[in-house]
């Protein structure tokens, strides 16, 4: 996979390991909406194994990118939908973040076999989340809508 980003981008550290990419105007509310960046990274090390990709950067697309996110090593696209001023739609950061392990440390031999990267990548997000948000209905509202989604 190649990605490549071209525009008026500032990069923000928010952490050790992790960062933010956006346009100037978008900077501050990325950076107030993915401040616990750090601590899900370290979450979802402590739950897999250590994290191998050196920095953690999360690039907020314009509103036109058409995806909640994709994952890249060391760059993650992801679309402004997520920044809702609440941090509700934070855990596709964290589903990002765990593909990091299933589907860019560990992968399927084929695309038939997609499903494995996937599968394994929204089980961990939802543990991690889980422990995160120790708030029960977190976990069973996303858990929910995830499974409503399939059953559509």
């Amino acid at each position: 996979m190649i990605a490549i980003a071209v525009g008026d981008l500032e990069y923000r550290s928010l952490g050790g390991r992790v960062g933010i990419v956006s346009e100037p105007a978008l900077l501050d509310k990325a950076a107030e909406e993915l401040s616990d960046l750090e601590g899900t990274l370290k979450e979802a090390e402590r739950y897999l194994t250590p994290y191998v990709w050196g920095n953690f950067t999360v690039l907020v697309m314009p509103p036109s990118f058409p995806y909640g996110g994709m994952e890249n090593p060391l760059l993650t696209f992801a679309s402004p939908t997520i920044l809702t001023g609440d941090k509700s739609q934070v855990y596709v950061i964290t589903h990002e973040i765990m593909h990091s392990w299933f589907g860019n440390l560990i992968t399927c031999q084929n695309w038939s076999n997609f499903w494995i990267n996937e599968g394994f990548t929204v089980f961990s997000e939802r543990k991690v989340s889980a422990i995160l948000y120790t708030d029960p209905d977190f976990s069973k509202v996303n858990s929910y809508l995830g499974n409503k989604t399939i059953m559509n």
